[in-house]
């Protein structure tokens, strides 16, 4: 009888699944897993009140991400999707939409359709908060990507890009091409745990120096992301360095920065190593993003999660590396490709 439960929840699960990725687009190919990841640990824990999922039968992932239309989001997903249906197990993602509200209402969502593991990138860290409490009343494992959420007692582990090593790598680097001192502008996401990391690091490597931050945008919607560089633009007639929390950002900086014909006098940096931004920094576009892998984490966050099914145990954070892609060194980094 639970075989025959299974096997519809896995049939009405991947239809959602489909409507929430847009049913059309494949997948991105997935390397193959190393020896003793992911592909290798699929024996299953016992659950709740001592129930047993039988040997063979399918887990049940569930992915949520503060915004689906970002590319780094879209990598990440793609990963999952690709590795755990190849395990032969079901992914379930919905995109948060950056609202806290209707992405706890999307977690609850999963949890009725029998999630074991939350993969989450939170739109809010503090408003997440009763999802994570959901979850955890229903024993469902979570395990925290990219941007980290406020209360980590209620998380398995956390696993991200070394936000502030790849803050301070934007912040040495124009250390270094303004010895003399420049005027920094950004924009930032104070709700987004991995963006507040970015800026503190980007403030260390630049304490001390003449290099200082004059003005700064939160960032709201993405609607509103190239207005409120104009209104930068227009209210600091000193600007150096334009910095943005991610290269979406840091496109729509560049691209007011030519419509205001500023191209030669100010350097835009961002971060993320997206195609799109390494491709502009080759291009003699943006000056710099510092690149993170949404693959990388993805791979590392499904070895947790399988771990966790096994009853093994993890870290309480992993920080992958990240590399700072500037004219001099993009050529090594394949522009076309996430690192």
């Amino acid at each position: 009888m639970k075989k025959k439960v299974v096997a519809m929840l896995m049939t009405t699960v991947m239809a959602i699944s489909l409507a929430a990725c847009g049913g059309s687009q494949e997948p991105a190919d997935a390397a193959a897993p190393e020896e003793g990841t992911a592909a290798q640990e699929t024996e299953t824990a016992p659950e709740e009140e001592g129930d047993t999922v039988a040997e063979g039968e399918p887990h049940v992932f569930g992915y949520t991400c503060m915004d689906l239309t970002n590319p780094f989001h879209i990598a990440m997903r793609d990963e999952f999707k690709a590795v755990i249906e190849g395990n032969g197990d079901i992914f379930i993602d919905v995109d948060g939409k950056n609202d806290q509200t209707k992405q706890n209402d999307a977690i609850e969502d999963m949890i009725t359709q029998g999630i074991e593991v939350l993969f989450l990138n939170p739109v809010d860290a503090a408003s997440v908060q009763p999802a994570l409490e959901s979850c955890e009343a229903k024993g469902i494992k979570v395990v925290n990507v990219d941007s980290g959420v406020a209360d980590t007692s209620k998380i398995a582990t956390y696993i991200s890009s070394d936000n502030r090593e790849a803050g301070r790598q934007c912040g040495e680097s124009i250390v270094e091409r303004y010895p003399d001192g420049c005027n920094i502008c950004l924009i930032d996401n104070p709700l987004a745990d991995s963006v507040v990391e970015r800026v503190a690091g980007l403030e260390e490597a630049i304490d001390g120096t003449e290099c200082k931050i004059i003005d700064r945008k939160s960032y709201s919607t993405m609607d509103a992301v190239l207005g409120d560089v104009e209104d930068l633009l227009q209210a600091n007639s000193d600007i150096d360095v334009l910095w943005g929390l991610n290269d979406d950002f840091g496109l729509i900086m560049l691209g007011a920065v030519e419509s205001a014909g500023l191209q030669d006098e100010i350097d835009v940096y961002s971060v993320d190593g997206s195609p799109s931004g390494k491709t502009s920094v080759q291009n003699g576009g943006m000056y710099a993003t510092a690149a993170q892998s949404p693959v990388g984490i993805a791979d590392k966050a499904i070895e947790c999660a399988y771990t966790l099914l096994e009853g093994g145990t993890v870290d309480a954070y992993y920080a992958l590396p990240t590399t700072l892609v500037t004219p001099d060194n993009v050529a090594d980094n394949v522009p076309d490709k996430w690192n």
